[in-house]
């Protein structure tokens, strides 16, 4: 069970990495990628619109923040995400050790480099984006709270893929 285990972790990541790399622009089709080594016929969504699919989908469970990083260490896909007015965002949650958010720079309005600091513990996060924010991007080094401000973060919602 355990080496079962490993190997779907070893997806997981594999699946999260290339996505990352393929994807670098666009959080919608590096999420797609992902969920398509679990639903090879998932058709293309946008963030808001995958964020109500995983809503409304009986082959997706809403599950607590506390249960990501075992799930994703389980090779459990579980996606995360927040639908806006404009353009919602998605992130694949990454295998691993739930770490503190923060640690990277980004500009002030002001233009000065600023240090993000940490709020708590989460769990690691595969994300990209079209926008600068430098959070909104990750190969498992930053955390599924980065890509947002603290005050979206509190409407991001989790869903693991649990099937038919």
């Amino acid at each position: 069970m355990a080496e079962n285990q490993c190997q779907k972790c070893h997806t997981l990541k594999a699946a999260c990495d290339e996505a990352f790399v393929r994807y670098p622009h666009s959080c919608s089709h590096s999420v797609w990628h992902v969920i398509k080594k679990y639903v090879p016929g998932q058709p293309y969504l946008t963030a808001n619109s995958l964020v109500h699919n995983l809503t409304t989908s009986p082959q997706w469970q809403e599950v607590p923040i506390h249960e990501l990083s075992r799930l994703a260490s389980e090779g459990a896909l579980v996606v995360g995400g927040a639908a806006e007015s404009s353009h919602g965002h998605v992130i694949a949650v990454y295998p691993g050790q739930a770490k503190f958010d923060g640690g990277y720079y980004y500009k002030s309005r002001e233009g000065k480099d600023i240090l993000a600091g940490p709020h708590g513990i989460y769990p690691l996060a595969m994300s990209t984006s079209m926008g600068n924010w430098p959070g909104a991007k990750s190969k498992g080094d930053k955390t599924v709270a980065d890509p947002w401000g603290l005050d979206k973060f509190k409407k991001v919602k989790f869903w693991k893929y649990i099937g038919d």
